[in-house]
């Protein structure tokens, strides 16, 4: 896999860990385990008035079972609630087949102190079973053990090299015209970045890439403006992409979640493929380069 790849990878899965709630986060996992442990991970599914007996994936050969939680928020008190009846439910009926139960859950952030400690309280009460959470990084290492085509067939294919070249106006035009419905304020201050601005944020290497990578393609953008019939059009996007950034950084969130949320932000709910993928980081990478989006770096 090569960095261009891998850095897509990283960050298409952050973005589908944070995206999928519920039971869609549920199939997600289970698709994941099910391509990494092919013919050990067993996916249980609720079968009648009898359910899933609190058990919503089983690693065979290492004796685990899963319990998945993925609510829209955590919240604290509910999910010290959901810990104590999925893991009761689960004892009596399948003590016999589990050495280790693992509370999966989606929240980026981590676990907080309460629902740490009941885990710990958990596993010392019950020894010599073992209680354990796992959340985005634990799925994350998982993920890359995949081979490349198993990660596609995940998480769709990565933008290629011909993916960069071939992208052109029509592509800009979905994503420009998605950001635009946005209705910004027309005020606008637009100045260049200066170039340590990728360091000054804190960005990963994996988003340095894709800015890198988006770049090359940062001049059809211009183009694409200076062609446009309303000359007003790039002043309107820089001013939506600010309003945008400005409400994210304001959540205090971390650069790369950030970066995450504004390319959801400029993609909008089209799921189009590579090409898409492409126009979108072409026009992140612009407004990075060319607005106020992510700070400039401090003058010494």
């Amino acid at each position: 896999m090569d960095e261009l790849t891998r850095a897509y990878y990283e960050e298409k899965y952050t973005s589908t860990y944070l995206k999928f709630k519920g039971n869609e986060f549920q199939d997600f996992f289970a698709s994941l385990m099910g391509k990494c442990f092919p013919g050990d991970f067993q996916r249980v599914r609720p079968w009648g008035n009898s359910g899933d007996k609190k058990n919503d994936g089983y690693l065979r050969s290492k004796r685990k079972l899963f319990q998945v939680y993925a609510p829209n928020e955590m919240d604290e008190a509910k999910a010290l609630v959901k810990i104590d009846e999925d893991f009761s439910g689960a004892l009596p009926y399948w003590q016999d087949y589990f050495d280790e139960w693992v509370f999966v859950h989606n929240s980026f952030i981590g676990l907080g102190p309460g629902i740490t400690k009941k885990l710990l309280s958990l596993a010392d009460q019950n020894k010599p079973l073992r209680v354990l959470p796992w959340g985005y990084e634990e799925l994350r290492q998982e993920l890359f053990h995949l081979t490349d085509s198993n990660i596609a067939s995940l998480l769709g294919p990565a933008p290629t090299q011909r993916n960069f070249s071939n992208v052109r106006f029509g592509e800009l035009r979905k994503v420009v015209m998605t950001i635009a419905r946005q209705n910004p304020s027309p005020s606008q201050n637009i100045r260049p970045v200066p170039a340590d601005k990728l360091s000054a944020n804190a960005l990963s290497q994996s988003v340095q890439i894709l800015l890198a990578a988006g770049m090359r393609k940062a001049d059809l953008v211009n183009s694409f403006f200076q062609s446009w019939y309303d000359p007003r059009l790039g002043d309107q996007i820089a001013e939506t992409f600010k309003q945008k950034y400005n409400a994210l950084r304001n959540e205090n969130l971390p650069p790369d979640l950030i970066f995450t949320k504004l390319r959801w932000f400029a993609g909008g709910e089209q799921q189009d493929g590579p090409d898409h993928d492409v126009a979108v980081l072409a026009v992140l990478a612009y407004f990075f380069e060319q607005c106020d989006i992510f700070e400039a770096p401090l003058k010494v």
